[in-house]
């Protein structure tokens, strides 16, 4: 990778991970990402198979390609890829997820230039080649980056670089969507930490190491105390914490460590991506 566009991907996961926005890419974190994969526009969609569930779009005159994009629901089956549209667009397929793919992986030139999709929404824009990445979601919803290039394809470099980056473009989603839920967490979690308070050094010993899956003999072996001693110990626990059961109990415990390691640092995920790689052209 050139030095250039090295420098480019850093500068845009330095300012994606600062960004503390609920939204997974507003606007000016994708104008970021054009700088790093060479493009016109570049959107994302994220929706569930019966509604769009966030939209944003990067382009030097976004209000000039938003009405040609409202054509895309009636040639949405002329992409082989195909993204939202309204009134129930299934999900994308499993197969495409993480991975970075064109039209023209699925269609030659020729035949994309004789579909509807090329006559009603990349022509009138001037777009030649559409690129896009489906980034793993779970089972309900889809998400994808769509590029889009006036240029006759994209650039080798430019499919390398983005490859190199979905992992973290995942990553970047999954932050914005903790940061949604976060504040729930927390209060949750602080609710869970006042009842952890009641217990005794002791007990808190018991718990962790029965969070951690360990058997009532091997707690008690490893604290030299019968097991009889443990399971008194584990029901003294369940009472302060207000469960009955030892998964709840644990999953108590366990949700107050993740929010404390969630705390520990910053990623290093622009460190790792500055680091020298195989050279690449372009």
């Amino acid at each position: 990778m050139r030095a250039e566009r090295r420098d480019a991907l850093v500068d845009f996961l330095l300012e994606a991970v600062a960004d503390e926005s609920t939204a997974p890419f507003p606007a000016d974190v994708l104008a970021g990402l054009r700088t790093v994969v060479r493009c016109e526009a570049v959107g994302y969609w994220e929706w569930s198979a019966q509604a769009l569930l966030a939209f944003s779009l990067a382009a030097d005159e976004p209000e000039l390609i938003l009405p040609v994009w409202d054509v895309y629901p009636q040639v949405r089956r002329d992409d082989p890829l195909p993204g939202w549209a309204p009134r129930g667009s299934p999900l994308p397929h499993t197969e495409w997820f993480g991975r970075t793919l064109a039209i023209s992986d699925f269609v030659s030139d020729r035949e994309f230039r004789r579909r509807g999709l090329y006559a009603e929404v990349c022509k009138p824009l001037g777009v030649r080649a559409v690129m896009k990445v489906y980034l793993p979601t779970g089972a309900a919803t889809g998400a994808s980056l769509v590029f889009d290039t006036t240029r006759a394809r994209f650039a080798e470099a430019d499919r390398l670089t983005l490859e190199r980056l979905v992992p973290h473009l995942a990553q970047l989603r999954r932050n914005a969507l903790a940061r949604r839920t976060y504040p729930a967490l927390i209060e949750s979690t602080a609710a869970a930490r006042l009842r952890l308070l009641r217990l005794t050094p002791r007990e808190r010993v018991v718990l962790a190491r029965a969070a951690a899956g360990e058997t009532n003999a091997a707690i008690a072996a490893a604290l030299f105390v019968s097991p009889g001693t443990v399971r008194k110990h584990l029901e003294h626990i369940y009472d302060k914490l207000e469960v009955r059961t030892r998964t709840l109990a644990a999953a108590i415990y366990t949700q107050e460590r993740v929010v404390l390691d969630s705390r520990a640092g910053p990623s290093r995920t622009a460190q790792t991506l500055a680091e020298p790689g195989p050279r690449q052209t372009g």
